[in-house]
Formats: structure tokens, C-alpha cells, sequence
């Protein structure tokens, strides 16, 4: 067995039925309810814990959208390294891992900040969640060629398909800016957290929507919502903090889970 099926394997003992929180089991080609039997497919090797009604609005409209801009999206990067190094830099040195850690990336597209934070020196065990089917087959191949361990599954961040209290550290690095429900995003990186955990949340500022030539196919920055979302993290998290990044580009908030 391979490191990547030996995290893929962890992964499944950590999942569960997010309408009925039960423990999800693996029995094949299939994770199954542990008390109704519900059982959700596994295609390649990565579980889809999402229903087709668990899709619509903001996030089907992603979702369809990243599903074609899959096979392009590691080119952007390819293309554009040499900028979007520096705001990986920015990120490396702020998300804050030690060795042995469990993490979570709730929206993990192709793999490329797991990359990032892999080559900066950190050796964890590393899990991802994508609501995207496509972006998950490229992260697969991505993680398999670049030697990381990591375990995928197919879910809506808004409803992890991931027991409470299991990760030590959970980021989100870019999506949310256009989830249907920011806050159930961000209330489940939370749940999913164990107390202590750190907690990481960055997207598109409304200077990139106003700075870059992508910018004039997103919406406006008069509707808000490139807005870090503060306001919707609870109180009683801790040391809540705020950073700019790339340039003003993206906003970043992290905060602790209390112990």
C-alpha cells in the first residue's frame, strides 16, 4: 500500500453522514451509514459524500464552473508562478503546522497550497474536501506525483462529511467569497476542529476584482461580497486576526478554536 492509500484509509475511519452525523464505514466500493445504511459511491479511490439536492445556487454554479476550469487551473499557476509565488509565501509563513498535525483544506481545488505547504518544510497528514469532482482527480494525480500523503472526499463545505473534533489545524484558501452560506462554512471548519486548532480562512479581495484582468468577469465589489467575513465568526473564538495579502490582492483571517 502506497502513502497515498495509506492517508486515503485514515480518511475513511474520520468520515461521517453529514444529514445524520452517523460514522460513515468503508465496505468496497461504497462508505456506508453505520445505523441507516445510506450508503454514497467511491469514485477513484475518493469517496462523494453529496447529494445531487446538497447542489444549488452559488455552489452549483461553482461547481460547474471549476469542473471545466479544472484542466486549466494548474496552467494559471504554471504561467502566473512567479506572482502567485509570493502569495503563497505570504500563506506559507502564516498558516502555522507542526509536524504530525492532522489538516484539513475544506476547498483543496488541484492540491496546490497542500504543494505549498509541503515544500515550506511541513510534514502532516493532510486531508482535503472539494465540492468539485474534477478538481479532486487532479489533486489526486498532483498529491500521487508529488509525493504527499493526503486523503480526499467529495463533500459541500457548508456541510463537512468529517466527525467533529478531529484536525488540528482547518483552512479554506479561496471559495467562500461565493458559498451560498458563509457562516454554516465557517461554524463547520470550527466543529470539525479540535479545541486548540487553528483555523484559517483566505479569498479574493474587492482590489482584485477592481485590479485584475480577471476582475471584470466577477461580480462588482459594491455587492460585498469580497468582504472578509468577521462578522460572522463567533466571539468566543480567540485571537482573531486579519492580514492582507499579494499586494492587498486577498484578505486572510485566522483565529483558535478555545481549548
Amino acid at each position: 500500500m502506497n502513502s497515498f492509500e495509506t492517508r486515503q484509509q485514515e480518511l475513511y475511519s474520520l468520515l461521517q453522514n453529514p444529514a445524520t452525523k452517523n460514522s460513515l464505514a468503508f465496505e468496497g466500493t461504497w462508505v456506508a451509514d453505520s445505523e441507516t445504511g445510506e450508503r454514497f459511491p467511491i469514485r477513484d479511490g475518493i469517496p462523494v459524500v453529496l447529494r445531487e439536492d446538497d447542489l444549488f445556487g452559488w455552489n452549483k454554479k461553482m461547481q460547474r464552473g471549476y469542473s471545466w476550469f479544472s484542466h486549466l487551473y494548474d496552467l494559471l499557476y504554471a504561467t502566473n508562478l512567479g506572482n502567485i509565488q509570493k502569495w503563497l509565501d505570504e500563506l506559507a509563513g502564516i498558516i502555522d503546522i507542526t509536524d504530525g498535525d492532522a489538516v484539513l483544506e475544506t476547498s483543496v481545488g488541484t492540491g496546490q497550497q497542500i504543494r505549498n505547504l509541503a515544500r515550506s518544510g511541513v510534514s502532516a497528514r493532510f486531508f482535503g474536501n472539494d465540492i468539485t469532482f474534477g478538481m479532486l482527480r487532479k489533486c489526486q494525480h498532483n498529491c500521487r506525483k508529488w509525493g504527499i500523503d493526503s486523503g480526499l472526499v467529495q463533500g459541500n463545505a457548508e456541510t463537512l462529511p468529517f466527525q467533529d473534533g478531529i484536525f488540528d489545524v482547518v483552512f479554506h484558501i479561496g471559495g467562500i467569497n461565493f458559498f451560498n452560506e458563509k457562516e454554516a462554512a465557517i461554524q463547520e471548519m470550527i466543529r470539525v476542529a479540535k479545541p486548540g486548532a487553528s483555523i484559517y480562512l483566505s479569498d479574493e479581495s474587492a482590489a482584485f476584482q477592481e485590479k485584475t484582468p480577471i476582475g471584470s468577469f466577477m461580480p462588482k465589489a459594491e455587492t460585498g461580497v469580497y468582504d472578509p467575513p468577521v462578522n460572522l465568526i463567533s466571539d468566543s473564538m480567540l485571537n482573531c486576526k486579519t492580514y492582507e495579502l499579494w499586494d492587498s490582492l486577498f484578505w486572510m483571517v485566522s483565529f483558535e478554536k478555545p481549548e
